[in-house]
């Protein structure tokens, strides 16, 4: 009895069903990433993020949501929020980050991300100029004997400059005072101009959070409202 010669036109037909359930399976992916950065799915995602963002507790966490937020900036290609909140991400690794030779890393990444998001037409000038002074604000704190000068001078005028576009803008303020309080600090000078400003960035934070704010940045309240506590326990 011959051997039964084997049916490579099954094997064909199996290999070509197999391949064809791969590629649906592939598309089907693809298709549910797309979909989720479309319109109302761009929202979605961001919204999502933004709350891994608050609650994220470890360097890692950060790290991770810093990344799902330049993934969403690769795939909507005219959105400048993913890349202004990477950023945001990279410069609270350094509030919380013991390790200093490390911090120049972390801004220098941030830095990177806020190039990114000016160069969309509808990116908020104001935002990214407070980010920008508030990235720099953190290096003073690498060395501030040989950096004090050259990066407070540097962070006032992107402060300044925002304030010029928008003198409401309670981040901006927030920042504004920080920088007084700081340089007050380091002087060993009264904090009380200082303080006067973080009472009236507290005013602007209630107004734009009575507003709403959706998915743009709207950080800084606890901020302002932790050195409020600091102010009023120095007078006490």
């Amino acid at each position: 009895m011959s051997e039964e010669a084997p049916n490579y036109g099954k094997y064909y037909i199996k290999k070509q069903i197999k391949m064809k359930n791969t590629l649906i399976y592939t598309l089907t992916i693809l298709s549910i990433f797309l979909f989720s950065f479309t319109k109302g799915g761009y929202e979605a995602a961001m919204e999502s993020t933004l709350k891994q963002m608050h609650k994220a507790e470890t360097q890692i966490d950060r790290q991770a949501v810093a990344n799902k937020f330049e993934r969403i900036g690769a795939a909507e290609k005219n959105k400048w929020l993913p890349y202004y909140y990477a950023a945001y991400c990279y410069i609270i690794m350094t509030t919380v980050e013991e390790d200093l030779t490390k911090w120049d890393s972390y801004l220098d990444t941030a830095d990177g991300m806020l190039e990114k998001s000016t160069k969309f037409k509808k990116a908020d000038r104001v935002e990214i100029l407070a980010l920008k002074g508030f990235s720099t604000m953190m290096r003073i704190s690498v060395d501030p004997a040989t950096r004090g000068q050259e990066y407070s001078m540097k962070s006032a005028s992107f402060l300044q400059q925002a304030s010029l576009l928008d003198d409401q803008n309670p981040r901006v303020n927030l920042l504004m005072a920080q920088m007084l309080y700081g340089t007050a600090q380091f002087f060993g000078s009264g904090t009380s101009e200082a303080c006067q400003k973080f009472s009236e960035a507290k005013k602007i934070f209630e107004k734009e959070e009575a507003q709403g704010r959706g998915i743009l940045p709207a950080w800084g309240k606890p901020q302002v409202e932790s050195m409020l506590a600091k102010c009023s326990s120095s007078t006490k």
